[in-house]
């Protein structure tokens, strides 16, 4: 399979050693998000370590994947949502680099409020990268930007989702896709309400009040409890020195 994969062209493979786990991953568009895995969001690795094996995490905004590997080589079973065609080209591959096509399933899919068939504004088309915009040309910070490609996607809310297809209740959602946390929250009220579901980590704007109190109030009416908001400020930039994790997790 990775000669295979090697004949695609798409660079080196790399092999990297993350606690007790060896990952298989591409070097190129990959390369730096697995180098910083175990040290960018300890909180986060943390937060997969604690996940009961056999559980079900939905990876909402997957990128090429570093954390569902990571969690499916835990043991735990992943849903990795990834519309940018880049991403999910590599997020597919490292999949397959790893032999773990029966722990995660990818999926080049948007999620948001609402069913949708829409573009997602890519800011960039290089693999690994980040801030593009499903259904608008606003970015992370509700600013303005051209996009550089404008892809067709299909988009669901959680809820609709969920029920059309007849699926399991996930147990844990880490959501971050640069700016639509809020509006994805809003299409999983009745998600979140399911006792299956028992911890959310999502990446969140701390000075944005009306982001911050509309996804802590939805899910607090949930059942869920705010736990804690971290950030490595090692890797934090002048445009991200704001943008922190948060953790809810589901009342006893």
């Amino acid at each position: 399979m990775t000669k295979s994969i090697a004949n695609l062209g798409l660079g080196e493979i790399k092999t990297g050693f993350f606690k007790q786990h060896v990952i298989h991953y591409l070097a190129n568009g990959s390369g730096w998000r697995f180098d910083t895995l175990l040290a960018k969001e300890p909180e986060t690795i943390e937060w997969i370590e604690s996940f009961k094996p056999g559980e079900l995490l939905w990876d909402i905004g997957a990128n090429v994947g570093i954390y569902s590997i990571y969690a499916a080589k835990c043991g735990i079973r992943v849903i990795a949502f990834e519309p940018h065609f880049a991403n999910y080209l590599q997020l597919c591959i490292n999949v397959m680099l790893n032999n773990l096509q029966d722990m995660v399933m990818p999926l080049c899919l948007a999620l948001s409020n609402q069913k949708a068939v829409s573009t997602i504004n890519l800011a960039s088309i290089e693999f690994g990268t980040s801030m593009s915009s499903f259904g608008s040309n606003l970015d992370f910070r509700g600013n303005p930007y051209v996009p550089i490609f404008k892809q067709g996607m299909i988009g669901y809310d959680i809820d609709s989702f969920i029920d059309e297809f007849k699926l399991n209740y996930p147990n844990h959602f880490k959501i971050d896709v640069d700016g639509i946390e809020l509006d994805i929250v809003k299409g999983a009220k009745q998600t979140f309400a399911n006792q299956n579901v028992r911890s959310v980590s999502i990446e969140l704007i701390d000075t944005d009040q009306e982001q911050v109190n509309g996804v802590t109030s939805i899910l607090s009416q949930a059942g869920f409890n705010f736990i804690h908001k971290k950030q490595n400020a090692a890797f934090a930039t002048p445009q991200t020195r704001d943008v922190m994790n948060f953790l809810y997790k589901r009342r006893a």
